[in-house]
């Protein structure tokens, strides 16, 4: 029996296995053959049945693998189709990891009525809708873990976060690329309704399952969109606060019981510690009676009571009862999410760093490297962000945020960067952060959060003399439809700015506000564009010398052209999938002159960077050049070698090249220690390894 339960594991696994992990299916094709063997040796009577059938299975996985070798030549990629996509890792839409463990009887039962319906055949949608905070999104990670639905959509399950704003054109590009296809560059929803037709035609002869998390009443047009009805097998799950009436199955997940809440508490709050002084039922039932039943203010309310004694309880229950903690409205779920955040113990760093986090777009992942250049700036910390990242983690551990690792790059390891690290937010967390940032009157904020839509202004922006501003830290988001001039701002006290831009096929620009030219006090400027392409960034010349830190993501901006600029307080600049090669315009510009103060320069994931421009070498401070997942970057300047500051140089582990080359190099081997430098008998050549 063992064996037998051993053979089916391989095969599970055999099922799991993603279409492109070639090396994974070869791996597991050689376990069916050993395993095989010992069915041989412990079953010969059952031998030709056996035989038959593992042999079938390893002759199945090889006419599949064969099949998608053609697929991937004819496709092209096989040469890093997704990276040349400019999409990096934004397309993958796997399935999140699921909760350790669910409770509630009417939970389980959910998942039993919703697995039943996705294993049946035939197209349909099935709505998943409940109050904020009751648990639809763990639910459905559970569900897509299920081994039988696993087991009957295999590598066809597509997890989408949708939030407010969503785009059809964004949705069907990282659905594309998640299949493993070269990503197309779509114009309009027509177009990407016909590329999402396209697409569910190759892959919907087998089961397809696509689970769109948190969509808005707003969305139904999108949703709509997404419907096939002669894909055969092709079920969509909507979670949603909202109950779409065009839909039907409807499912409704109501809050736990208070028996149910209790167990989830339990299990929320336990530490396994004999030592700690812990509350009594009592205590522990009244607690739980604050939650009403909802998943998310049960974790959060026990996640901060964990390993506390009974006293905290108390105390914390004795300021609780002075009014209302959680109610039966989304609003009321805030109120009482903002009653546990003010009870940080009295740690008032983190709760500036949490409302922080509200800068960023709802359901985006916030890179590490963002943070830093903005904490750093704004609360006066270390260059390198040491304590920033240690303030994100104390967020993370205090269930404030998650961090997700989006790559791993043992690089990032050595040196500390954390490029490869991104903060999450839940809605509801983000909305708490908004409302906290939002009190008082608009001119006295210290924070400024302005997410726009189309060209609509707060009517106190659009004044003829608008009062001038305290804010510290602003941030303004667009979406797809923003095409007007900015209206003016007075931020004599802005320290730093984050703009979060969307594009269109209509505007295919991003426009510096012009008030950025009077921000006398700026140090630290975060743009990026959500569009999956690079856009052009105009109005660069608003920038003022007292800038210290430059973050750019997905933007064109030649590094040339930024040699007519004054940015001599400029420490750091990153470029993030940005298109920064494009010939400049400008004459006898240096970006040495530009920039003199440079200590670190940043490029990732830059598909178009084949050289560095000299002027690089000619910056004398600079400690820290780092060129990652380049993929046409082949030459170094031969001057690179007079950066003698250079303390870290990223990703180049060996140096070909002739003699008079290698003397150059001679000033950075003291403080580039793992760099070899060689010199062969003939050509000379860069030998730089690929991520």
């Amino acid at each position: 029996m063992d064996l037998l339960d051993e053979g089916k594991g391989l095969i599970n696994e055999c099922l799991r296995i993603h279409p492109l992990n070639l090396c994974k299916k070869y791996t597991q094709s050689k376990k069916l053959t050993e395993f095989n063997a010992a069915v041989q040796r412990e079953f010969q009577i059952y031998m030709p049945l056996l035989n038959a059938r593992i042999n079938g299975e390893i002759l199945w996985e090889m006419k599949e693998l064969r099949e998608e070798f053609k697929e991937l030549i004819h496709s092209g990629q096989l040469n890093g189709g997704a990276l040349q996509s400019g999409l990096g890792a934004s397309g993958n839409l796997a399935v999140p990891e699921a909760p350790d463990f669910i409770v509630g009887s009417e939970v389980k039962a959910s998942l039993s009525k919703l697995k039943g319906r996705l294993l049946e055949e035939g197209m349909s949608v099935i709505v998943v809708t409940a109050l904020g905070g009751c648990g639809k999104t763990a639910l459905l990670k559970k569900l897509c873990h299920d081994v039988d639905i696993e087991g009957k959509f295999n590598n066809n399950m597509m997890f989408v976060p949708v939030s407010e704003k969503p785009n059809l054109t964004d949705i069907v590009q990282k659905m594309i690329q998640h299949k493993g296809f070269a990503v197309p560059v779509i114009e309009t929803e027509d177009d990407a309704v016909r590329n999402l037709q396209q697409l569910l035609n190759k892959i919907g002869q087998s089961p397809v399952l696509l689970v769109l998390d948190d969509v808005w009443t707003e969305s139904q047009s999108i949703l709509d969109k997404l419907v096939f009805k002669k894909i055969k097998d092709y079920k969509i799950v909507v979670t949603s606060r909202y109950e779409f009436p065009a839909y039907r199955p409807v499912h409704h997940l109501k809050p736990l019981t208070h028996g149910e809440a209790l167990e989830l508490f339990r299990r929320s709050v336990t530490v396994d510690d004999s030592s700690m002084d812990a509350p009594d039922d009592e205590l522990l039932d009244q607690i739980v009676k604050r939650c009403k039943g909802l998943p998310l203010a049960l974790t959060v309310v026990a996640k901060s009571l964990k390993g506390k004694d009974r006293s905290f309880w108390h105390s914390k229950l004795l300021e609780w009862s002075e009014g209302h903690f959680l109610l039966d409205s989304e609003f009321d779920i805030l109120d009482g999410l903002k009653r546990r955040f003010n009870d940080l113990d009295g740690d008032p760093s983190i709760k500036e760093r949490f409302m922080d986090l509200g800068s960023f777009p709802e359901d985006c992942e916030i890179p590490a490297t963002a943070l830093i250049d903005m904490w750093v700036e704004l609360y006066k910390l270390d260059f390198d962000g040491v304590h920033a990242i240690t303030d994100l983690h104390e967020l993370v551990c205090r269930n404030l945020a998650d961090l997700l690792v989006t790559r791993r790059d043992s690089s990032d390891d050595d040196d500390k960067s954390y490029s490869s690290h991104c903060a999450m937010q839940h809605d509801l967390l983000r909305e708490l952060a908004i409302m906290e940032c939002n009190q008082g009157e608009v001119e006295k904020r210290e924070r400024l959060i302005l997410d726009l839509t189309g060209n609509n202004f707060p009517d106190w922006w659009s004044e003829q003399k608008p009062q001038p501003l305290s804010a510290r830290l602003v941030s303004i988001s667009t979406d797809g439809t923003f095409s007007t001039l900015w209206p003016n701002l007075e931020l004599p006290e802005a320290e730093a700015l984050v703009l979060n831009f969307k594009t269109n096929k209509q505007i295919k620009t991003c426009v510096l506000p012009e008030f950025v030219a009077k921000t006398d006090k700026l140090k630290a400027l975060i743009v990026t564009n959500y569009s999956h392409f690079p856009v052009e960034l105009d109005n660069f010349q608003v920038i003022r010398s007292n800038l210290r830190r430059i973050r750019l993501e997905r933007i064109t901006v030649p590094l040339l052209s930024m040699g007519n600029l004054c940015l001599h307080s400029l420490q750091k600049i990153s470029f993030y999938m940005c298109d920064i090669s494009q010939a400049s315009t400008l004459n006898g510009t240096k970006i040495s002159d530009a920039m003199p103060n440079l200590l670190e320069l940043n490029i990732d994931y830059c598909e178009d960077l084949m050289t560095l421009p000299d002027g690089i070498c000619q910056i004398k401070p600079l400690r820290k050049l780092s060129i990652t997942n380049c993929n046409n970057f082949s030459t170094l300047p031969e001057q690179i070698g007079q950066l003698a500051s250079l303390e870290v140089l990223r990703n180049l582990r060996k140096v070909v090249c002739e003699k008079e080359i290698a003397i150059m190099w001679g000033p950075l081997k003291n403080s580039l220690n793992s760099l070899e430098i060689k010199v062969p008998e003939e050509e000379a050549n860069f030998d730089w390894p690929r991520d």
